[in-house]
């Protein structure tokens, strides 16, 4: 009885991997996860100093008194330098200038 189940377990593991690698050759990976739409906002430092931001995992400074063109999905999180998130892309801020003081 014990190896029969084992036996079905085996077989349906074996039928589904590869189903499950040839997934991600063709962008349909399950780990990655759908991020939404694409959005534009603008972030305006509106400070007399640079402001170092993270966008995800990409650093960015700012300058002062300084603008970025930034383009990211939805719910893409912008960091300050406490690490802290200062923004949360929303389909709302399309077109939006966000400014940080």
């Amino acid at each position: 009885m014990v190896r029969r189940t084992v036996l079905a377990l085996v077989l349906a593991a074996s039928t589904l991997a590869p189903t499950a690698s040839h997934a991600a050759l063709f962008g349909h990976s399950s780990n990655t996860p759908d991020r939404g739409k694409m959005v534009k906002v603008t972030l305006k430092n509106r400070t007399s100093a640079p402001m170092d931001l993270l966008v995800e995992d990409k650093p960015i400074t700012l300058a002062a008194n300084g603008e970025y063109e930034l383009k990211a999905a939805e719910g893409t999180h912008v960091y300050g330098a406490d690490k802290s998130v200062k923004l949360t892309v929303t389909r709302d801020l399309n077109g939006t200038t966000c400014s940080f003081r």
